[in-house]
């Protein structure tokens, strides 16, 4: 495995064979894509038993890991309402990179995208159990009852020149991009986002490096925001995105109330671009 950042200190762990019993079991069901997210805690033992305790189902209890015999984690995991994978992981003996952010305009890890049939019972079950604090709103009453759209909710320990780390959560109706993952995947965490002040810029030498577009740049008025999609080496969506102003995220974390309340009326429909099958990226010998 390996582990990645970009921008912030959230990272990206990357796995290859061979996969732990876990693993296993998500790749038979699902196939590759995006596991699992992780939480860092102080205690892991007293995380699990308070989540156990709350009724979650657990995906395995706390378990050491070690490098060259000295433990560097202890890790456990437990399972969503849609059956997801989350880790809580404890460092011992271990000093992990805090990187410096330089600026919010360059490229950074942002978000990951859970798609989920139940919008209410999923944004309950984050902000409950893991205190995540729903920062944007972009959702609308769907006939048939209930909510459609999407919400963003946000690690309570933001920091804008630091740690931004947001859970995007799609449920009700899908559009053109997140729509035909659900329809083949159902519940699942959908796509990994990051934010840059040049989307069209770093979309482009991305496809130009050999990377698969996905969708190209547009401009969002509802969002104010430009958006681009690419397809990492397997598939999954990647989203580029324009920085999400801190103050508005900085607020609903103080507050506790949802900063925006837009609606949105959903009627996005992206034009998607099919994968080749190609080299998905050129490698530099």
């Amino acid at each position: 495995m390996a582990f990645l950042g970009a921008g912030t200190d959230v990272i990206l762990e990357v796995q290859s064979p061979p996969f732990l019993p876990e693993s296993e079991e998500y790749l038979a069901r699902q196939g590759f894509g995006i596991e699992r997210i992780a939480f860092v805690v102080d205690n892991v033992a007293d995380a699990y038993a308070d989540l156990i305790g709350a009724g979650l189902g657990s995906a395995w209890e706390p378990t050491p890991f070690y490098v060259d015999g000295v433990e560097i984690a202890i890790a456990a995991g437990v399972w969503s309402p849609e059956g997801l994978m989350i880790d809580i992981v404890q460092h011992v003996n271990v000093a992990v990179p805090r990187p410096t952010r330089t600026g919010r305009e360059d490229l950074a890890l942002h978000h990951a995208c859970c798609l989920t049939p139940d919008l209410a019972v999923a944004e309950a079950f984050w902000t409950t159990h893991f205190g995540l604090t729903k920062t944007y709103d972009f959702t609308a009453p769907h006939p048939q009852g209930g909510t459609r759209g999407f919400v963003m909710m946000s690690d309570s320990d933001f920091d804008e020149e630091s740690h931004e780390f947001s859970l995007e959560i799609i449920g009700g109706e899908f559009d053109s991009i997140d729509g035909p993952v659900f329809a083949r995947r159902g519940a699942c965490f959908d796509h990994l986002c990051f934010t840059t002040s040049d989307v069209p810029g770093v979309w482009g030498r991305a496809v130009d490096a050999g990377v698969e577009p996905l969708c190209e740049p547009a401009y969002y008025p509802e969002y104010d925001s430009t958006i681009a999609w690419l397809y990492d080496a397997d598939g999954t969506h990647v989203e580029l995105m324009t920085p999400i102003p801190e103050g508005l995220m900085a607020d609903a974390i103080a507050t506790g109330l949802c900063s925006n309340h837009w609606v949105d009326d959903w009627q996005r429909n992206a034009v998607v671009l099919p994968r080749s099958g190609g080299v998905p990226v050129k490698v530099s010998r």
